[in-house]
Order: C-alpha cells, then structure tokens, then sequence
C-alpha cells in the first residue's frame, strides 16, 4: 500500500504478535510526522477514533474488529548524539525495540540492556513503560515527541510530565497523545545492573556480564526459554501484571506461601511472582480454553493456537483471573490491552 493511502476492512491479527482478532474499518500507515497529521485530519473528518498500533505487541484485538482508524507507525528514523559523559538516542516510534537496543550495545552505552528481547517498538515501549531484569524505560527517557490527535497540537512530554509508574505512562492515560519521536538517555560508563536472579545465575555459570554486548545476548537467552518459538503460535509476552501489594496484605499471603518471591518497592509496597503463584499455588501450566493456553515454562504468558480466536484468550485470562483471586484475594491485573477499547 502507498503511505498516506486509506483502506478498508483490513485485518490486523497478522500484524501482532498473538495473531488472533478482527479487522479495521479504516487502515492507514504513517512513515513522517505529516502522515500522521494526515491520519488525524481524516479521524476527525469521519468522526472515528484514532487507534495508533506499533509492533502489536502488547494489544488483542477484539474478534468484531476495530471500527475506527487503525495508523501503523512506521516512522523508522535513528539517530545518536553526544552529550558529555552520556548519549541520546533518538528514533522513530515505529522502530523495533529490540533495533533500539541493539543500536545501544553497539556503541558501547548502558541504560537498556537488561531490556532486551522484548517485542514491540520504541512507542509501545514508552506506552507501557517496559520493565524486566530490574530495569526500566522510565530509567533512561528524556523526552518523547508527539502530536495531539484532538488539538492537532505538536508537544514535547519530558521526563517530570511523563507520569511513568508500574507498566504505565501518561501516553497510556492520555490516548490523544501520538507519539512520533522518543529520546533516551544512555550512559557511557555504568555499573552493570546484572543482580536480578536469572543473571546473577548466568554470572555463576561463568557467562560474560560486564559490556552492554554481554548483557544484552544473556538477557535475549534467558528470554527465549522463556517464550514459546513454534510456527503458529502467537503470544504477547507476558499477559498479566506482576501484583504490587500493600505491606500489610503482603505479608497476610507470606504466612501461607512462604516460598513466594517478592521485591520490595521504593513507596513501601511489595511486587509478587504472579508466574510463581499461577505454578505453585494453582498448577496451572498449560491450562486452556479451547485454543488458548498458559505455556507450560512461563504460566503467566498466553498462547495462542493456529486457529485461536481473541474470545477464548480472553475467556483464559478471565479465568486466570478468577481463579488467582479465589486462592489469594488478589485482582490480578492484564499488562496486554485490548487494542481498540480505549477512547
């Protein structure tokens, strides 16, 4: 298709990475921050909602589809400039997370490569304030640039306006806001955050940890024993969030599961395993419904089938749900969205 051209009733699973969901009623690319003035101008010439997708990652598209404008961000520029004793790196927000950090390690830079092997792109990982291995991209952002779908206006959100918390931003909250450039700040010399579980054991088994290159081919190997590779199969990582629970419940659930890893937080509270209580507390490793699946080395990702349809991801997560709560009195919470839904 031609970049700024309108289609119709285009289907949108084969453009995320769980594979399931309907189509668009209206489909268009962006490659310039003028296509995605012009995607705003025909949202609001129609009266549509305006739905910006990246990698399609983190998102599950409704079997019914999207009825309003789905804008593929391909905006694909990079660039890196120095800055003193760090860097920033500035890129497109249609360009692969995992370009992003391999651009980084490439120079030499630290701030991001306990992030690496996550899918999506530079925007989605702004959206979601990714997180994994003790780090994340809150960690690192300096500033993104974006363009307001209902005002039209350009605005630059910096750091102390970017409202980052646990898997959340205020690009998440705020909808209107399309991101088409984001800054991260990167260091030149840094003391590798290599304490997390899995890569104190890579450590132990003698694996190299200490340039970004190191790191980031550790991290990209512990992720993919994690993740399900087969032909077929779609997933959007890690579909759940990890619960953040008040001291007090915390260690209501501790007196039960003693065993239950925990990670203390800087406001006083406490982020539990949800894959540890999934596994341990309710054994449900491959549970399914129809053709959607917990995998059976990481509970607290999703699969879906060749075949599988949005509705019996969500049932499976819907029962996810239910059953944590009847066991722990916790209301677990999604990490994927469903894409669409929002307004």
């Amino acid at each position: 298709m031609s970049v700024g051209q309108v289609l119709e009733n285009i289907p949108i699973a084969p453009l995320t990475t769980l594979g399931v969901g309907g189509t668009a009623r209206f489909f268009m690319e962006a490659q310039t921050d003028r296509d995605v003035e012009s995607a705003v101008a025909f949202a609001q010439q129609h009266a549509l909602p305006l739905f910006p997708l990246g990698e399609g990652s983190n998102i599950l598209v409704p079997d019914a589809g999207i009825k309003g404008v789905v804008l593929k961000m391909s905006l694909q520029d990079i660039r890196i400039e120095e800055d003193g004793d760090s860097v920033l790196l500035i890129a497109g927000t249609g360009v692969p997370w995992e370009r992003v950090v391999s651009e980084a390690a490439a120079r030499g830079v630290f701030g991001i490569e306990n992030l690496a092997g996550i899918p999506g792109s530079m925007g989605g990982a702004a959206v979601q304030n990714i997180g994994a291995y003790g780090a994340e991209f809150a960690d690192t952002f300096e500033y993104a640039d974006s363009i307001d779908s209902i005002t039209n206006a350009q605005r630059r959100v910096n750091r102390a306006d970017a409202s980052f918390a646990y898997r959340t931003s205020i690009f998440k909250k705020n909808r209107s806001l399309i991101i088409t450039r984001v800054a991260l700040r990167l260091a030149k010399q840094a003391i590798p955050n290599t304490a997390y579980a899995d890569l104190e054991s890579a450590r132990a088994e003698g694996v190299p940890l200490t340039l970004p290159t190191d790191i980031v081919r550790a991290v990209r190997s512990i992720r993919a024993r994690k993740f399900p590779r087969d032909v077929g199969e779609g997933t959007a990582g890690s579909f759940f969030k990890n619960p953040v629970l008040p001291q007090e419940k915390f260690y209501e659930l501790a007196k039960h599961f003693p065993d239950m890893p925990a990670f203390p937080q800087k406001e006083g509270t406490v982020k539990i395993s949800l894959a540890w209580l999934l596994d341990h507390v309710l054994s449900l490793k491959g549970f399914s419904i129809g053709r959607a699946r917990l995998y059976e080395k990481q509970p607290i990702v999703i699969v879906a089938s060749a075949g599988a349809r949005a509705a019996e991801v969500d049932a499976l997560a819907t029962e996810v749900a239910r059953k944590v709560f009847l066991a722990t009195g916790i209301h677990i919470e999604r990490e994927v969205e469903t894409f669409g839904s929002y307004e």
